[in-house]
């Protein structure tokens, strides 16, 4: 594969994967001005579920697939899929079995009701879900970044178009929220269904097969776990330590944080296939990389700190973005943005773990990450409330960020531009104080906004970057 087309087709799944993560925040108006905090707070603990068990239910096996499917013959393809998809099938759908004979006791503990018509729509979710991930993986390893998009996008739109006629027309609240959620997954279920189907042979049945799968993707279960914890445990922890309802302030404000998060990881999508394409002793390009990266989103992070409560509180006609009873959350975005910045620098300095095959680092930082992400959200949601919670998250991925440099200058050292770095962070933590120290007026956000991105190029002397960046588009 050229790097044209590996970039077009990396340019494809990073726009598919920020289409399918964006459900939630084109949701949030809806949400935050037809749901009350409670019922917000419990469909956050709702998806917190369905994100731990998605990656449980997997065990690594979605890694595995696209390992061995890729640049297989197709008797050898059949072989795979048909192993991955049996296996995910019937641990699935024991799981959902199981889960529902103590349906009444899942919810009351996970989300501290005992309805037991949404624990049903909760676990129907799940299992075409896990499913339907698959038939996604598999569009991804064939190449056919076209068919993803649409995928994706289609999925978007059920979601949102139901959620609009559940929620607004026919008032059924959470019960809205699910039903609208399981119809469109089992819609794209059975409309990608031939995909598999037409890949699959029960004559391809084997253990042995089936044994090598597990044996390569069984370890990356845990790092899945490592970085679930580290992104959605919060949201328990609110629950335990201060209520419900503030799970839902919480999870409003994090929803626009995440923002960042669906920028940093469509980066992410075209930077894998990229690094790896890379020779070991090659390492100038992820120098260069983090300029234009942090560059571009410490520029929009200082667009979310200036903007965001003018925007997200703008009324028409009575109707803002944000519900008011959500308005409290603003004070979270911004720390929650800056940790997707953290995470990105710790995304941008991981190629030399994968071209020296050391990718076991990757799980113990992810550990230790997750690890001081529930100490610092007990200690810190204890003592500041969800303020605390968004703050352990930037932390958590802080650290990791360092701990990835740290083993870098002995692994894998890369001589970044310290200049440009200190001009980046420098002029971000000016901007920071000037907004915490003093009342702002709209034209010096403006200003700030413009000037912030344009004294970096041109002052920090990264014209030449940018420039080759815009050329090779």
């Amino acid at each position: 594969m050229s790097m044209q087309i590996l970039g077009k087709q990396s340019l494809f799944y990073g726009i598919g994967h920020i289409i399918t993560r964006s459900i939630g925040f084109l949701l949030l108006p809806l949400y935050t001005n037809y749901l009350s905090l409670e019922e917000y707070g419990v469909i956050a603990l709702v998806y917190t579920f369905l994100g731990f068990m998605n990656i449980i239910l997997h065990y690594g096996l979605d890694a595995s697939l696209l390992k061995h499917y890729v640049g297989s013959n197709v008797y050898n393809q059949k072989t795979v899929l048909t192993n991955v998809y049996t296996s995910l099938f019937i641990t699935t759908f024991m799981t959902v079995s199981i889960l529902l004979l103590f349906k009444n006791k899942i919810g009351y503990v996970l989300f501290g009701f005992k309805d037991s018509q949404i624990i049903i729509l909760v676990l129907g979710i799940l299992f075409f879900d896990t499913l339907l991930s698959i038939h996604n993986l598999i569009i991804r390893a064939e190449q056919k970044p076209k068919l993803y998009i649409c995928v994706s996008l289609s999925n978007v739109l059920f979601n949102v178009l139901l959620n609009i006629y559940f929620i607004i027309y026919l008032r059924l609240g959470i019960n809205g929220v699910l039903i609208g959620n399981l119809i469109s997954s089992f819609t794209i279920f059975l409309l990608t269904s031939p995909i598999i189907i037409n890949r699959f042979s029960f004559s391809r049945l084997s253990f042995v097969k089936w044994k090598q799968l597990m044996i390569f993707g069984y370890p990356l279960l845990f790092s899945g776990i490592f970085s679930m914890i580290l992104e959605l445990s919060d949201r328990y922890i609110i629950r335990l330590l201060i209520g419900i309802e503030a799970v839902g302030v919480y999870n409003a404000g994090y929803k626009i944080g995440m923002i960042m998060m669906i920028i940093v990881s469509g980066f992410n999508m075209a930077w894998q296939p990229y690094f790896l394409n890379k020779k070991v002793n090659e390492r100038k390009y992820i120098a260069d990389t983090s300029i234009i990266l942090l560059t571009l989103i410490c520029s929009f992070w200082l667009f979310i700190l200036l903007w965001s409560e003018t925007i997200l509180t703008f009324q028409i006609f009575g109707f803002s973005f944000y519900g008011e009873n959500y308005w409290d959350s603003i004070n979270i975005i911004p720390y929650v943005a800056l940790a997707y910045i953290f995470h990105a620098c710790y995304l941008i300095q991981i190629p030399g773990y994968y071209l020296l095959e050391k990718t076991e680092y990757i799980a113990w930082i992810r550990f230790c990450g997750a690890l001081f992400n529930i100490a610092l959200n007990f200690l810190f949601i204890y003592i500041y409330g969800i303020i605390g919670a968004a703050v352990s998250t930037c932390l958590s991925y802080l650290i990791m960020a360092v701990l990835v440099y740290l083993l870098n200058k002995r692994l894998f050292p890369i001589q970044y531009s310290i200049n440009n770095l200190f001009l980046i962070f420098g002029l971000l933590l000016l901007v920071v104080n000037l907004n915490y120290f003093f009342v702002l007026s709209e034209t010096v956000k403006f200003l700030i906004t413009i000037l912030y991105p344009t004294i970096i190029i041109y002052l920090g002397g990264n014209k030449q970057l940018f420039i080759d960046l815009i050329k090779k588009k």
